[in-house]
């Protein structure tokens, strides 16, 4: 899936059928081998997706609907094809001089820790938090404080990273937003974000703030991401016709082997990569699955929307419309619906109704900020669960009041840039 999308995004293969046909067929083989290894609750989700927007196609073929089946099976392969490829930026981005480090202790490790937990989680996602946590956690186990602390900075990443899996399925249902316009109007949210977990942190738990042990965080480890940031911008001026998420793909798969091959030589960077192919990869069948249901669903809601068969319930998009949807998709992540599946749900109504795209996108990217860090089903909570013993509804829970002084903070954010960035 990987290097067919990445092919025929530097249209070497045919980018509008037989590539993109061949890339979703790869994607939903994948899925098909690995879906056995999801737990239950993604299980039932993905089920239930599938069977919504297949029970909504079959609906709208007996309207003689004619329903795009390129898009359903291949809809969501530029998104999973960047997920996949950032995941091997996990190999470089921290360095293996600070895998045995001692760890700080104190209010400087826990500024130290949250930015170092910000910077990294821009790159390589979830990878990061796991990483950090996995440390702390033998350690010192995590508790209230830490876990909510960490998913908190991690999720608000997502509101400006273009490598974070949010900017890559922002793009793909709202594929005519201006990257540079997301970041300019995403960076203040997640910045404001920062400092009010850091102040609460302060003021509401100055001991555990005094006894809080942190992660070993140096200048070095922003070279990678540096360097990422860099490529990436050279190769859209050199490939400006190429879709930004194989940009990125393409970015973070050279910047990756370079670094692999300056630091373990050819035959150390092969083991490498060969080992995380095998084992590292098949870790993202959570999302592999759940975007491809979505797409499935978003395909469906599409046909219903396009031929009149279903209502669309908004009359237009302007900032207090973001703000609905905003304040919408949150409360539906309170209840454990994932952002992925408002979005594929939102965007074919929203759509159709020629919004400013940039608008649309920041707000599903605050949606996703918010929605992940409160959803007592999302990845970063039953990750959390599983491998720290941390009650996913628990931490969703302790989230909650984070996540309602962030969307209303958001709704004027919204106002605000729509004016400020038409």
């Amino acid at each position: 899936m990987v290097v067919i999308t990445i092919l025929a995004g530097l249209h070497i293969l045919d980018s509008t059928t037989n590539a993109l046909w061949i890339a979703g067929i790869a994607a939903w083989l994948a899925a098909l081998l690995l879906f056995a290894d999801t737990s239950r609750v993604l299980k039932v989700q993905v089920s239930l997706i599938l069977l919504i927007g297949i029970a909504m196609i079959v609906y709208a073929l007996q309207h003689a609907v004619v329903v795009d089946t390129n898009a359903l099976i291949s809809a969501n392969t530029g998104l999973m094809t960047m997920i996949a490829a950032v995941g091997f930026l996990r190999l470089v981005v921290i360095p293996e001089t600070e895998q045995e480090e001692s760890l700080p202790i104190g209010k400087k490790a826990f500024l130290q820790t949250i930015f170092g937990l910000s910077v990294s989680s821009s790159i390589i996602n979830i990878s990061a938090p796991i990483l950090i946590s996995d440390r702390i956690h033998r350690r010192h186990p995590l508790g209230r404080f830490s876990s909510q602390t960490f998913t908190r900075i991690f999720c608000g990443v997502s509101s400006w990273s273009p490598f974070f899996a949010a900017m890559a399925v922002v793009l793909t249902y709202v594929s005519d937003a201006s990257l540079p316009w997301i970041i300019v109007a995403g960076f203040p949210f997640m910045l404001i974000g920062f400092i009010g977990v850091y102040l609460e942190a302060r003021i509401r738990y100055p001991e555990e703030v005094e006894a809080f042990v942190g992660y070993p965080t140096h200048l070095s480890a922003l070279k990678v991401p540096a360097i990422l940031i860099i490529t990436v911008v050279l190769m859209s001026q050199l490939l400006p016709t190429t879709p930004i998420l194989v940009l990125i793909a393409i970015s973070a798969l050279l910047v990756t082997c370079a670094v692999l091959i300056l630091r373990h030589g050819m035959h150390g960077s092969i083991d490498r990569l060969n080992a995380h192919v095998m084992n590292g990869l098949p870790r993202i069948v959570n999302e592999l699955c759940l975007f491809l249901a979505a797409g499935v669903l978003a395909g469906g809601i599409s046909a219903l929307i396009i031929y009149g068969v279903f209502e669309n319930p908004f009359n237009q998009f302007d900032a207090i419309t973001a703000a609905e949807v905003l304040a919408i998709m949150l409360l539906c992540s309170f209840c454990g619906i994932h952002p992925i599946i408002m979005i594929s749900s939102f965007a074919p109504m929203i759509m159709s109704l020629n919004p400013d795209p940039n608008l649309l996108a920041a707000t599903f990217l605050f949606a996703w900020h918010l929605g992940t860090c409160s959803n007592p089903l999302s990845g970063t909570t039953l990750i959390f669960q599983g491998r720290y013993g941390i009650p996913s509804w628990k931490l969703a829970f302790w989230n909650w009041p984070y996540a309602i002084v962030m969307a209303i903070i958001g709704a004027f954010w919204l106002q605000i840039v729509a004016q400020a960035f038409p």
